[in-house]
């Protein structure tokens, strides 16, 4: 047993029978308001870190009941923790921590999940110190650090007062890991723990940039930069970081956050060297060698060879050796695993198999005596067969790298172009170096594409070929004219400036920007201009598509809004139509109290009435709850047989009412035994036959089938069910939205059709929480046919083979032979020698023929309804020819109440509803080997007065009086004594007062006043003395979702059962607790 005090709300439970002090309740108080924490535990320092106390939001919190957590940590403070930042539980180092930190903790179902934490120090009754830990679980911090661990960076945070000065300092425990260190004992959230770490050649540039950046109050200066950070081991390696600020009012800064990357990993390294190769490269015009691939054969043909590695080309008979002898002799070390890598032959193919044109890669060799730098390109060979041929150049870049570095050395003269090409060389296509003063230019291409016009030339003729193809965006001038050199000295005054167009093709398909930025002047006139041009096609289509989304965003909310309007107003309608039929024939049966037969049809109303608003209320709140993914789905073992037997007993009432013909056909059901949520499942099939029998006009025909598809999993059933019928039909209009929430067809054919709107919103949202499908095919006056396809998890079925019957011949009498084939497949499979025919007369000829040769059928199994001579015709006939000693099985289609005394008369031993389940007609014939005819479970009410509970006590806890009267008369049949309470507590107190085993059950509801049913259910189940541990408990509620079902059982319920009552249901659970 533990202890259970009240604090702050929340419930604290004592692994030790200790209490809180005053000096710890005021740590956990300043920890709740320093952290907004879930939850705290406080315990010992000792070796195991004994946890002594844990409130009721961390167990919440982290899915854990008192026990299960008792039971996973084991009393230790470190069985709770999971992942490698758990060094801070070493006992000294633990012992020195204050203050906030971060971790993983596993939740009940093993999943770890970041949390931070606060601990400080307190002192408890007996003197000891005690630690005390707050925890707040992080769900934004969790996910931010899940997309760190994807992109392999760290997250840092700066915390400013109002001056902009920074004030406390934030490092995550993956930025401390990255630089070796472990927790804030050796790496204090302080800023000189990085900036002493700073390269000396760094420190400046990145501490005044980051200054500059604070102080910056239009936010434009961003600190986004790279510098080398000592690590642990005393070695420096690259790092990268940029954040963003968030501002006051008056432009001081309030909070920087920003990333930190590791750049010198190899793929952050490979994707700043593309980046810089995309600014720096230039084209090269000799290649050092180049040469044919047969991957395959691993075979090379040599095309060109420089005579430096003519050598290498001349003594290798492979390619493999031509590759480790460039590797052996030219590659410098450094590049060597990654050349090795790059020209695997496998890794080749798969690159070229996933659809690669080109793959290169840099490195460094040796050429007589002299480091260069070498660009490999592996291009795809035959189209026919892209995976086995390439073609390899080896490329010498190093000259049009120093050109480049001649560039940038150029750009570098100045602060703001430098920034400005930093910022740029992401997004532009290709740049020029443009001379106005000589009338001249050269183009540069970032991505080594090939630019549209001549690599150079005179800058007149540039703005020629411009001219003839584009045209400004948004302005009457002419292109030639915005770009003429001197309309650009006459944009561009200072080293300031930068003269930025639009512009786009003719037929405004492609879109453009261009930016000219001055480079140098010539006498105070502007001489040389940096042209870059960026293509901005998607993001002018992205704009043009962004304002069509948002014009039909627009559109779909005044849509919606105008469904709900109309949704409001019909439920309107909807609801008060029942509802008058109630409250009406309440009226009439009152004033027609002495008339039975009147008092009977009124109550038949009102209960047809109260059903039909109960189903409008739960079509209501279940979308609710969709919408606000509240739904979960529950996994239980149920079978097909039961399924279709209770879809039928909902349906038909209007079935007959409406004199449909309806029919339920079985295809290859091989599993009838399944898992999953079978009220879900029934939720879908109920809202589409609701939906068929409204909409089919009187003595129409609605056909369910069943079929079991082929998978290629041994645990998984694929299941698709189709209702069809010859209905009104759906327009392809109404088709397109009919999943839609508050949709109904606008057709007057209907109007007088009561219904919500959400049925098929509700279908199509729950067949997608199974991962299935649902397809409509419709047509107008002709009628519509649902698809529903989903999955559902196989259970093991027992061999249903009957010892007795094995071998034994049966006849299958029906004059629908898809029928007879199905059924003596189903017979074959459980052993049995079937045979069919498709008629009465048939039958009566061939069980004669059988009687004279002295071998009669075993069992004969008729359809009841056969042109000519119907089943019991046929029975009688068969009686009177050859006498009582064969059994008669009739199928009927689902009720045979009508014909059950006339068929007994005639010779019928057991009747079967079809559709004919292999279970089904499994029961029935081990009932006619054990003589026990079926049971007729149809009078509810019947079955649970024939129980007897006499000396039985039933606790029923009930708020609602007329509830309570209902509840405790269908009970009270059983002969079972009824004891009542109206709330909780009162409910506790009953069961405490008694001894144990006074009561046998508790129906228990779960909205009431003082104490609710789940309060009150854990209650007894902590009382002293294990008093209430061995009561059953029912929840018995109005609060019918899954959820629901969950809480009730976390609460240490047993069952649960809704309201209004299953009686069969209930009947069951008297059975199985009593």
């Amino acid at each position: 047993m533990f202890n259970k005090e009240k604090q702050s709300e929340n419930n604290i439970f004592s692994l030790d029978n200790t209490k809180l002090n005053e000096n710890c309740q005021k740590i956990v108080q300043d920890a709740v308001s320093e952290l907004n924490i879930v939850g705290f535990m406080t315990g010992y320092y000792d070796e195991n870190l004994t946890i002594t106390q844990v409130s009721s939001h961390m167990l919440k919190n982290l899915g854990y009941t008192f026990e299960e957590f008792q039971k996973k940590t084991s009393g230790s403070l470190r069985n709770l923790f999971y992942g490698e930042n758990q060094t801070f539980l070493e006992y000294d180092r633990f012992r020195r921590l204050q203050g906030c930190g971060e971790g993983q903790m596993l939740m009940s179902d093993g999943t770890p999940v970041f949390v931070r934490m606060c601990k400080k120090d307190a002192i408890a009754d007996d003197g000891k110190q005690v630690w005390v830990l707050s925890v707040q679980i992080d769900w934004m911090q969790q996910n931010l650090k899940l997309i760190n661990n994807v992109i392999h960076s760290a997250m840092w945070r700066f915390d400013c007062d109002k001056s902009g000065n920074i004030k406390e300092v934030y490092w995550s425990h993956e930025f401390r890991t990255m630089l070796g260190y472990h927790d804030i004992l050796d790496f204090p959230n302080k800023l000189e723990s990085w900036s002493d770490l700073l390269h000396p050649e760094d420190r400046e540039a990145t501490l005044t940039l980051l200054e500059q950046a604070i102080q910056d109050k239009t936010d434009s200066v961003k600190y986004d930069c790279e510098y080398r950070l000592k690590m642990k081991d005393g070695s420096y390696q690259w790092f990268r970081t940029n954040a963003e600020t968030t501002r006051r009012l008056d432009g001081t800064v309030r909070l920087i956050i920003g990333t930190f990357i590791n750049i010198d990993k190899r793929k952050q390294s490979e994707m700043k060297a593309q980046r810089n190769e995309a600014f720096h490269r230039a084209y090269t015009e000799g290649n050092i060698c180049e040469y044919y691939v047969n991957l395959k054969d691993n075979s090379f043909e040599s095309l060109k060879v420089e005579d430096s590695l003519l050598e290498i080309f001349e003594k290798s008979h492979t390619w493999d050796e031509l590759i480790q002898a460039y590797l052996d002799n030219y590659v410098v070390d450094e590049d060597k695993e990654a050349v090795s890598h790059f020209y695997n032959r496998n890794f080749i193919v798969e690159k070229l198999s996933e659809g690669s044109k080109e793959i290169t890669l840099e490195c460094r060799m040796r050429i007589k005596g002299e480091e260069r730098l070498v660009r490999n390109v592996l291009m795809r060979g035959e189209k026919n067969d892209g995976s086995r041929y390439a073609m390899i150049f080896v490329r010498d870049i190093t000259e049009a790298r120093k050109e480049m570095e001649n560039i940038l050395e150029l750009t570098r003269k100045n602060d703001a172009m430098d920034l400005l090409l930093q910022g740029t060389m992401r997004l532009v296509n290709r740049f020029a170096m443009c001379n106005l003063e000589d009338d001249t230019y050269k183009f540069y291409s970032l991505h080594g594409k090939k630019p549209p016009y001549d690599a150079y030339g005179t800058y007149h003729d540039l703005i020629r070929r411009i001219a003839s193809r584009y045209k400004v965006v948004a302005k009457d001038e002419t292109i030639d004219k915005v770009i003429s050199a001197d309309h650009i000295r006459g944009m561009i005054r200072s080293m300031d400036d930068i003269y930025k167009l639009e512009y786009c093709t003719e037929d405004e398909k492609h879109f453009k920007s261009m930016a000219f930025i001055p480079l140098s002047w010539k006498d105070g006139v502007l001489e040389k201009v940096l042209l870059i041009a960026q293509d901005t096609t998607q993001e002018k289509l992205a704009e043009i598509e962004s304002r069509i989304a948002l014009k039909e965003a627009y559109e779909a909310a005044n849509k919606a809004n105008r469904a709900k309007t109309e949704f409001l107003s019909n439920m309107s309608h909807d609801i008060r139509t029942p509802m008058n039929a109630i409250v009406g024939m309440t009226a009439i049966a009152g004033a027609n109290i002495d008339h039975q037969d009147r008092v009977i049809d009124c109550l038949g109303k009102i209960t047809k009435s109260s059903r039909h608003l109960l189903g409008l209320i739960n079509e209501v709140l279940d979308m609710s709850r969709i919408e606000k993914g509240k739904i979960e789905l529950t996994e239980e073992d149920f079978n097909l047989d039961e399924l279709v037997d209770n879809l039928i007993a909902m349906t038909r009432s209007e079935i007959e009412a409406h004199h449909h013909n309806f029919e339920v056909r079985l295809n290859k059901i091989e599993h009838e035994y399944v898992r999953g949520d079978s009220l879900r499942v029934q939720q879908i099939f109920t809202n589409i036959m609701s939906n068929a029998i409204k909409y089919t006009p009187d003595g129409g025909k609605i056909l369910f089938s069943i079929t079991e598809k082929p998978t290629t999993s041994l645990d998984i059933g694929c299941y698709e069910f189709v209702i069809q019928d010859n209905g009104m039909g759906m327009s392809e209009e109404f088709q397109k939205v009919m999943f839609d929430p508050f949709t109904r067809e606008d057709d007057k054919r209907i109007s007088e059709i009561q219904g919500t709107g959400l049925g098929m919103a509700i279908t199509r949202n729950i067949v997608n929480m199974m991962n299935g499908n649902i397809k409509v095919e419709s047509k107008l006056g002709k009628g519509s046919r649902f698809t529903v396809t989903i999955f559902l998890r196989l259970r093991d079925e027992k061999s249903e083979t009957i010892d007795e019957l094995v071998n034994l011949p049966v006849l299958v009498v029906d004059d629908d032979k898809t029928c007879c084939e199905g059924t003596v497949a189903t017979l074959n499979e459980i052993g049995i020698d079937g045979e069919w025919v498709l008629s009465g007369k048939e039958a009566v000829e061939r069980a004669v023929k059988r009687h004279e040769n002295g071998n009669d059928y075993f069992v004969y199994i008729i359809d009841w309804q056969m042109p000519g001579m119907d089943g019991i015709e046929t029975t009688r006939q068969i009686r009177q020819k050859i006498g009582p000693d064969v059994s008669v099985i009739v199928l009927t289609s689902y009720d045979y109440t009508k014909i059950e005394e006339e068929a007994k008369a005639a010779g019928v031993d057991e009747f079967i509803s079809k559709p004919l389940f292999r279970s089904r007609l499994t029961a029935a014939l081990q009932n006619i080997i054990s003589g026990k005819p079926s049971q007729d479970a149809r009078d509810y009410l019947k079955n649970i007065a024939a129980s007897d509970y006499t000396g039985k006590k039933i606790l029923l806890v009930e708020d609602n009086e007329l509830n309570r009267e209902v509840a405790a008369e269908i009970i009270g049949m059983t002969g079972a004594e009824i004891e009542t309470a109206v709330n909780g507590k009162e409910a506790v107190d009953k069961v405490a007062d008694h001894p144990n085993g006074y009561y046998d059950l508790v129906f228990m509801d779960v909205q009431m006043p003082i104490m609710n049913g789940y309060e009150a259910a854990t209650a007894i189940r902590s009382l002293p003395k294990h008093k209430g541990e061995l009561l059953p408990i029912v929840a018995m509620t109005a609060n019918a979702f899954t959820e629901d079902v969950i809480l009730a059982k976390s609460a240490g319920m047993n069952e649960h059962i809704a309201k209004p009552l299953d009686m069969e249901k209930l009947n069951r659970m008297l059975h199985e607790w009593m």
